[in-house]
Parts: structure tokens; C-alpha cells; sequence
């Protein structure tokens, strides 16, 4: 392979990026090294343990949401409660997301197998009802409702839904359209 020259342009960066770089060949302790093939011991530390996280998949939302019937009937007719509750208002959606999946290792950890997951229902801010469908299908950055959009769709895959047997829409008592029941697998 030919050997070219670099650019001025090259050049230039090559100058800013070696600017503060001292010459070894001047250093006496380095003088003798240039002729020896240099040998080295790479030491390499040793890394903290992190948890692998299964790699994420496609959603399977049509699949979780409202599977489980035998769940659903034991709360709907009161049975059991919810063992823990996250309330999501007023997060952005990465706090919202790194603190449901927070929550959800911790509640499943701790054997909990039904909990409650608060997205609120979003809506119009104050004064803001005219034209409100076509902001929220029209302008996605400043739509309204964005964590009940994609709490169930976070529930159903990526990070979560290995853990996930099912999820639906709370009861009024506990929300209504604004919650929802989630159900854990077991540890």
C-alpha cells in the first residue's frame, strides 16, 4: 500500500490533536527503548459484576395485555390487592422508565406478584382544549398522555417483559383508565 500525504486540513488536526503531546525520543529514561521491541504485561483489572439484562425483543402487547383471566377475575371481584404502587406523574419518559424497571426487579425480588402502575390518563394542560386531537396526533413533542401510551408498550418487551405475565387497565377504585394492574411472574 502506497503511503500518501496527509491534507492541510489533516495536518491541522493533527497539530490541535498532538498539541500537549510530549516527544519520548527527548526523555532520557525513554532514549534506549525506541531500538528494543518493546514487550508488555497487560494487566487487565477486574470488572464489577453487572447483571445481564435479557436482550430486548419486539413487543408482544397484543399477547400480555389482559391474558391472564383467572387474575382478572380474582380482582374484579376483590380478592386481592395490589402488593405495591408506582406513581409515574410528572417523570420524563426515561426517568419513568428507569424507575418502572427499578421498581418492578425490586417488587419481583421481594416474591410481590400483583402491582399497580399509575401512568395518569395525560390530557390537555389548562386553557388548551381547542384543538387538542390534532395537537396530539399532529405534534408528538408536545402531546399529552405519552407515559398511558407507552407504559403497556415498555411492559411488553425490551427490559420488563421477561418479568411480565400480564397487565390491564385498573378499576376505577384504583385508577381507571390512568393505572394499571401488572402481574409478575415468580422468582
Amino acid at each position: 500500500m502506497a503511503k500518501r500525504t496527509l491534507t492541510r486540513d489533516e495536518q491541522i488536526l493533527w497539530k490541535l490533536y498532538t498539541n500537549d503531546v510530549e516527544k519520548t525520543s527527548d526523555l532520557p529514561e525513554f532514549a534506549g527503548l525506541q531500538n528494543e521491541s518493546a514487550r508488555f504485561d497487560i494487566k487487565i483489572p477486574k470488572k464489577p459484576f453487572f447483571k445481564l439484562t435479557p436482550k430486548p425483543t419486539s413487543s408482544i402487547y397484543e399477547n400480555l395485555k389482559n391474558k391472564d383471566n383467572n387474575w382478572s377475575k380474582r380482582i374484579k371481584r376483590g380478592k386481592v390487592k395490589p402488593e405495591g404502587k408506582m406513581d409515574l406523574h410528572g417523570m420524563t419518559c426515561v426517568e419513568a422508565h428507569e424507575k418502572l424497571l427499578c421498581f418492578l426487579e425490586r417488587s419481583q425480588n421481594k416474591g410481590r406478584r400483583f402491582v399497580l402502575v399509575v401512568t395518569g390518563k395525560g390530557g390537555p394542560k389548562a386553557g388548551q382544549t381547542d384543538g387538542y386531537a390534532e395537537l396530539r396526533y399532529h405534534d408528538f413533542e408536545r402531546s399529552r398522555g405519552v407515559l398511558k401510551r407507552e407504559v403497556p408498550l415498555w411492559l411488553s418487551g425490551g427490559a420488563m417483559g421477561h418479568m411480565i405475565v400480564s397487565f390491564e387497565d385498573a378499576m376505577l377504585v384504583d385508577g381507571g383508565g390512568g393505572a394499571l394492574y401488572v402481574i409478575l411472574k415468580r422468582k
